[in-house]
């Protein structure tokens, strides 16, 4: 019975067409049109539209935007442990541990902080994500990745731990695009100019899509 719980509950009905059957959903909200596969685990979080959570997939304590993808293996607030206190352990610190043993009267220190991504960003296969980061608007994270620090928009970032290696487009038309915020637009009206969306980025499209906009 607590194995079926896990995997059923209100708020996975509300969108059960959109959550597999075999991933669980608690305490969080799922946008429009966005989908959750096999085997991953979203909690007390908040999903925006047009966003897909592939299989195997551990997000919590975490808001994401729209059109986001989010790849397979993907890991998002696991929590953390103080690397200045005398002992790691929880034991010493928190109210509330794997252990079941309390020792501290109070909670000592922040294991899990909020992890805000933005809209449109793509997080590339079993990357990990540190509590507490910040993911900007238009990011591209490397497969494999370790993310500890805050990335900028539009940023590319690879490796253990992620560093910034590009910027996908020139600092003026990522201005442009930050200020007319496309991924807050409604579906409805981005169809009507969709051709900009299939081609590669250079000035023309940025201003063509700058005027359709307005």
């Amino acid at each position: 019975m607590k194995i079926l719980k896990a995997f059923i509950n209100r708020e996975k009905i509300k969108y059960f067409d959109r959550i597999s059957m075999v991933s669980s959903f608690f305490n969080s909200t799922l946008g429009n049109y966005s989908r959750i596969y096999s085997f991953s685990r979203v909690t007390d979080s908040k999903i925006g539209n047009f966003t897909y959570i592939s299989h195997q997939c551990i997000i919590n304590n975490c808001e994401i935007g729209n059109y986001c993808s989010i790849a397979r293996g993907v890991k998002i607030g696991l929590g953390k442990h103080p690397t200045n206190f005398i002992s790691t352990s929880p034991i010493f610190y928190s109210l509330v541990n794997p252990l079941k043993k309390i020792v501290s009267k109070s909670q000592k220190f922040t294991e899990f902080e909020r992890t805000f991504i933005g809209s449109d960003v793509w997080i590339g296969v079993n990357t990990l994500l540190a509590d507490g980061v910040t993911i900007g608007d238009g990011a591209i994270i490397g497969a494999n990745a370790i993310v500890t620090k805050d990335i900028p928009p539009f940023a590319i970032a690879v490796g253990c731990p992620a560093k910034v290696i590009k910027y996908r487009f020139s600092e003026e038309n990522i201005e442009k695009l930050l200020s007319i915020k496309w991924w807050e637009k409604d579906i409805s009206e981005l169809e009507s100019y969709l051709n900009l969306f299939q081609y590669e980025v250079d000035d023309n499209v940025i201003n063509n899509l700058i005027n359709s906009i307005k």
